[in-house]
């Protein structure tokens, strides 16, 4: 269940700006790469040939406002940190799961997952790791003195125990088969339990730092400026080792500026790059900006309706607001090529690569319409809306969501509402995902969110279901907890589907979420690197360490 709203400061790495206002009327054509952009359906760039002294690459918007791999579930941190702090399995560029500190696993039935170690793994201060580093290190995300990010995907977690001399065995108080992928990002990462216990609360903070079993280590870091990773010289797995001697992270939030330095060459590299520098990155001849495939990402962009009263209470009008909704247009002439538009809140991001993909996209381009506008008109009619005034909050400091929310505005009003939209300050429009008080001024409002791994059964468990991190509205559907529950036990995902699109078709006229668009993975690379995954599997993995020169 690791999908989260991105409050406001986290917000600002994703903003892409708009270039034009766009209207709801025909559809438009599919997005087409601009001139010096290179679409790709590689979910990797080329290997490199060579081993590299230094690489300099972006640490995205911010510097990490920790090391600790639990505290904070945001772009900067999941960028980087996946370098140090290994996971108990690795999320390959193809988000399938592979051996990392854990050799094997398996489920013996519904109820227990059980990890058998690879021996070799040891921390960067060459002690091995342990079963007990690892119940440790999965237990601290029970621990609310630890306010671990992943905590909400262990609510089912009974116990974690070291059930023989390299092997751990954990139970749940209800089957499932959907936890595992989660021990592939850092919600599974493993930290070394006595360096841990002795730091105390000073674990993950500048001055003590963390001890982890990755490829890199953190050589130095400021707190504001850069960050430097140097190669793990006690690395356990040599088929993994690093490519790079060292490499420096910086944080650069001014999208002119970050374009500026990956087109002169003081930074080699770069993901999550905002569609203001996308133009000058097109241009560049030192070096290529990449655009993933459609499903390349598990990125969300969504309209979240805050409450099941007021403008959004009846089905009916959320259905036509989404009827209306012209989203081709606005992944084409709004973002530039670098979307596509999103008819599922668990669109192709979160199964492409599934091996039910076939049952998802059939039932995906069910949903698949150009927008109604006569249609919505009529329902909202229909509903008694006609005139009725709909408050969409927004982040007013993000372009994107300037535009986005005049967009709907305008959408909303064409079909006989009455649309009000609010610019939000940062601090206030974060509140948004974390106080039902400041959420009861708005009828609904426009997020951007993430999942670091694809799973559908999990998108629809984190905001349609009773307990869900992400259910801010309180939303509950009967069909829809069951199916969800039944996909929660269901071990081969192509028998899981059924079960998930169930639930969907519900959620589908039920509107809890209205999908707006999904961004696709962006890339620079220099012409002196490569190697670097073209998906959003960059997020809590060790991919630095494949990077090197061609």
């Amino acid at each position: 269940m690791q999908k989260r709203p991105l409050g406001a400061a986290l917000l600002a790495a994703a903003a892409l700006t708009l270039t034009s206002a766009c209207g709801s009327g025909a559809a438009h054509p599919a997005a087409k790469a601009a001139p010096g952009s290179n679409f790709s359906t590689a979910q990797i760039t080329t290997p490199p040939g060579k081993a590299v002294s230094a690489l300099t690459w972006s640490g995205d918007y911010r510097a990490p406002y920790s090391e600790d791999p639990l505290t904070t579930a945001d772009y900067p941190e999941e960028t980087i940190l996946g370098n140090v702090c290994e996971s108990l399995l690795r999320t390959g560029a193809d988000y399938s799961l592979n051996p990392g500190l854990a050799r094997s696993w398996k489920q013996p039935d519904a109820r227990h997952l059980v990890l058998e170690l690879d021996p070799r793994a040891k921390f960067s201060d060459g002690r091995p790791v342990t079963t007990a580093d690892v119940v440790y290190s999965l237990l601290r995300n029970k621990d609310p003195q630890v306010a671990s990010n992943y905590a909400d995907s262990y609510e089912d977690v009974s116990s974690v125990l070291a059930t023989g001399p390299e092997q751990v065995t954990i139970t749940f108080s209800k089957d499932d088969y959907l936890f595992v992928g989660l021990l592939g990002i850092l919600g599974g990462s493993v930290v070394e339990k006595d360096f841990a216990v002795k730091a105390g609360r000073k674990f993950g903070t500048a001055a003590t730092g963390v001890m982890c079993s990755g490829p890199y280590t953190i050589a130095s870091f400021d707190g504001t400026n850069a960050m430097v990773l140097k190669r793990n010289a006690n690395y356990w797995d040599p088929s993994r080792a690093a490519k790079a001697d060292q490499i420096t992270f910086t944080f650069i939030g001014d999208p002119s500026a970050l374009a500026n330095a990956l087109t002169s060459g003081s930074l080699q590299g770069a993901f999550d790059l905002p569609s203001a520098a996308l133009d000058q990155l097109r241009k560049a001849t030192d070096g290529k900006l990449y655009v993933g495939a459609e499903g390349s990402t598990t990125q969300n962009i969504d309209l979240l309706v805050s409450s099941f009263t007021g403008g959004l209470a009846d089905a009916r009008v959320r259905r036509a607001l989404s009827m209306a909704i012209d989203r081709q247009g606005i992944a084409t002439t709004l973002f530039g090529g670098a979307a596509d538009p999103l008819y599922a809140v668990a669109g192709p991001g979160f199964w492409e690569t599934s091996p039910a993909r076939s049952q998802y996209q059939a039932a995906y381009a069910a949903l698949v319409a150009k927008p109604d506008l006569a249609g919505a008109t009529a329902l909202v009619k229909q509903a008694g809306a006609t005139g009725k005034q709909v408050t969409i909050g927004y982040a007013a400091g993000i372009p994107t969501q300037v535009q986005l929310a005049q967009v709907l505005q305008q959408t909303g009003d064409s079909i006989g509402l009455k649309v009000k939209i609010t610019g939000l300050p940062d601090q206030q429009y974060g509140s948004l995902f974390i106080d039902p008080k400041a959420r009861a001024a708005y009828d609904a409002f426009i997020t951007i969110n993430y999942m670091e791994y694809p799973e559908a059964a999990n998108m629809y468990i984190s905001y349609a279901t009773k307990g869900g991190a992400q259910n801010f509205n309180g939303y509950s559907n009967p069909v829809v907890e069951q199916n969800l529950d039944r996909a929660q036990g269901t071990a081969d995902p192509v028998a899981r589907a059924p079960f998930v699109l169930a639930a969907q078709k519900v959620i589908d006229q039920d509107l809890p979420w209205i999908p707006i668009i999904q961004p696709r993975a962006l890339l620079f690379q220099n012409k002196d690197v490569t190697g670097a995954p073209l998906t959003f599997s960059y997020m809590d993995n060790a991919w630095a360490a494949a990077v090197g020169a061609p």
